[in-house]
């Protein structure tokens, strides 16, 4: 049954000045309180002073702890600060989204999902030292979500009951997030969120990314082709889902996203 919440209330963000960012730059992504560029052969991502220095120094640590697990990944070129703002500065790989080229070849679509899901296998294969564990952030999560707190406490229980993992999760994982390169190489990128936990519960996380972009068709595929490379059943990652989608609610989101993770967040079992 779905229970009735409150509706969410995003804290307002403090803009990024624009004297921070190069009036001939090539801006790839702007929001309220930071912006990414392209800058020659590298991109920069600026941050508002809404951010804390100590989560975007472990932001740009946890990036450089994904790169020497042998991964292909966008790497860290520097962390500096530029006109009062922290910036992270990381290599700029050329290509073209998975993203773009499964839209501009939806006949293949299953090809492009498998390939998808061997790359997150293969992150999954690695792990690090010294790295947070994904557990811990979903707990903070649901504590600040706007679930009823009977629902918040549920879903603590449940957590603490869960494998804690250590494979590296990338914590963003989606075909947006996975670059092709002329050669058909492939390397990864925004590894803002990568922890240690279970695999079981980035794939959850994945999936719902999925549902949240509307390809609902292609979160099911993805869903079985992830299962079966795991080696585990569809009810295993359901288990995660309720956990994956209140945290993912406290994030600021459209109203239809919004409602729709509460939803998820509130079913308390699946068959």
């Amino acid at each position: 049954m779905k229970k009735k919440t409150e509706s969410k209330k995003c804290a307002p963000k403090v803009a990024v000045q624009k004297v921070a960012v190069k009036k001939s730059a090539n801006i790839l992504l702007e929001r309220t309180d930071k912006v990414v560029t392209k800058d020659k052969n590298s991109v920069l991502k600026i941050f508002g002073p809404s951010y804390k220095v100590s989560a975007i120094l472990n932001e740009a640590m946890n990036e450089a702890r994904a790169a020497e697990t042998g991964l292909p990944v966008a790497k860290v070129l520097e962390v500096l600060k530029l006109r009062d703002h922290w910036c992270i500065r990381r290599e700029w790989i050329e290509g073209k989204t998975l993203a773009e080229t499964m839209a501009g070849d939806k006949k293949n679509l299953m090809r492009y999902l498998k390939e998808f899901v061997a790359i997150q296998c293969e992150i999954f294969s690695k792990t690090s030292e010294r790295m947070g564990n994904l557990a811990d952030k979903l707990d903070k999560q649901i504590s600040a979500s706007a679930l009823p707190k009977e629902t918040r406490y549920d879903l603590h229980m449940r957590l603490q009951s869960m494998p804690r993992g250590k494979a590296l999760c990338h914590g963003d994982f989606n075909p947006t997030n996975v670059i092709i390169t002329a050669s058909g190489d492939w390397r990864v990128i925004d590894w803002s969120h990568v922890r240690l936990g279970d695999p079981l519960a980035d794939v959850a996380r994945t999936y719902l990314l999925f549902w949240l972009s509307g390809h609902v068709a292609a979160a099911e595929k993805y869903m079985a082709l992830a299962c079966e490379a795991l080696k585990v059943k569809i009810a295993d990652v359901q288990k995660w889902l309720p956990i994956v989608a209140a945290a993912e609610s406290s994030k600021e989101q459209s109203v239809k996203n919004h409602e729709l993770l509460l939803h998820w967040a509130s079913v308390v079992d699946y068959e």
